[in-house]
């Protein structure tokens, strides 16, 4: 049993028990360690905390405070972060086959090397790899936030879900326009800025402390450098799988 008095981390309710009678928030939610992390992906298959689209608009609009929010305890509105991710990786992947992109890719791309070729066929895995790259970045450029591994990959597989959802909508468009190959150009150029200007949004906002100038640089940092090591990884794996 929690201590009896406490205040909600979601909405500041005071409250007794388990649960709070005012919103549902869990009593006592405990930072995120790797140990906690698989028992985090199963829950949010048997347990959704908050809708779909609001999580959506909330890491749109505020990104930052959603993401502070979530990491200090305060989930109880928002999809898990995994189940999150599944949902949106399997939309992506479904719209992704009609978008266009793999026959343009094919066709652009059909003498270039086996992971350009891969990250073509497989668009979901290559996405998937940036979180962990990501994670490390982040842990190492933002280490004064004294968030731990676990923490920056919960804020990392909400970022790269949200950041699929911004492909998906580039998709989308691509299906309804079914332009030529420089209409395709444009919207893959389009797409690929609002991907990267998001994700360095998202980094100044949540890591929230010092100058503006450093912070900008900082988060454009992180997502350089973690989309580098990440196209790193996918090229050692893609090797590993051709031996």
């Amino acid at each position: 049993m929690v201590s009896l008095h406490m205040e909600c981390k979601n909405c500041n309710t005071n409250f007794e028990g388990n649960y709070c009678n005012n919103c549902g928030q869990k009593a006592g939610e405990e930072r995120f360690t790797l140990k906690h992390l698989p028992g985090e992906f199963l829950h949010g298959f048997y347990h959704i905390h908050g809708g779909l689209l609001y999580t959506i608009k909330e890491l749109f609009t505020r990104p930052g405070e959603t993401l502070r929010g979530y990491i200090s305890g305060k989930r109880v509105e928002y999809f898990n972060p995994f189940t999150y991710l599944v949902l949106i990786s399997l939309a992506g992947g479904f719209v992704y086959k009609w978008s266009g992109v793999p026959d343009h890719l094919n066709e652009n791309f059909l003498a270039s090397g086996e992971t350009v070729r891969f990250t073509g066929k497989y668009f979901s895995y290559r996405m998937l790899l940036t979180i962990p790259t990501y994670a490390i970045i982040c842990s190492i450029i933002y280490k004064s936030f004294k968030y731990n591994i676990a923490e920056h990959l919960i804020i990392n597989t909400f970022l790269i879900s949200q950041s699929m959802v911004l492909m998906v909508f580039w998709m989308l468009i691509s299906i309804l326009l079914k332009p030529g190959n420089l209409g395709f150009e444009i919207l893959f150029i389009s797409a690929f800025s609002s991907f990267i200007l998001y994700q360095v949004i998202v980094f100044f906002r949540i890591f929230n402390t010092g100058k503006t100038f450093l912070r900008l640089v900082n988060a454009a940092a992180a997502v350089l450098i973690g989309l580098g090591l990440s196209f790193v990884l996918m090229n050692f794996l893609v090797k590993i799988v051709h031996l």
